[in-house]
């Protein structure tokens, strides 16, 4: 319920205060009813071209901890970790191959890492 009346207000408030276009800004879309970072991050990389940080969902909290690329929980503490790792050039980019890599490889309950192709490098590879 929450979720459907957050899409409403949203929807309204881009109607009255953005003209019906969705904002092109972080600080502007985190004033949006429900829009946290990973959804912000998500609109300005996907509908934007925009950079701003990287998504940070489910799979890519998994992955950068498998990976040991953090060790952290909070999904804005490794945002702010993969942001230090990886090239602004390529947010967008990493978000969607961690996130397709988590669906379809590095599944939370079987990984398959006989066929990963992060074999080498994964510090988990063995141990999940």
């Amino acid at each position: 319920r929450n979720k459907a009346k957050n899409i409403q207000e949203a929807s309204a408030r881009i109607v009255h205060e953005y003209g019906g276009e969705v904002p092109e800004t972080m600080d502007d879309l985190l004033t949006l009813p429900g829009v946290a970072r990973k959804t912000a991050n998500v609109v300005l990389g996907t509908s934007f071209h925009i950079a701003d940080g990287v998504v940070v969902d489910t799979h890519v909290k998994r992955l950068s901890n498998r990976l040991g690329l953090t060790t952290q929980s909070d999904p804005q503490k490794i945002e702010k970790d993969l942001m230090a790792l990886v090239p602004e050039d390529e947010w967008i980019d990493v978000s969607h191959l961690l996130i397709f890599h988590g669906r379809q490889v590095c599944t939370a309950r079987k990984p398959d890492c006989v066929h990963c192709t992060l074999r080498d490098i994964c510090p988990s590879a063995d141990l999940v």
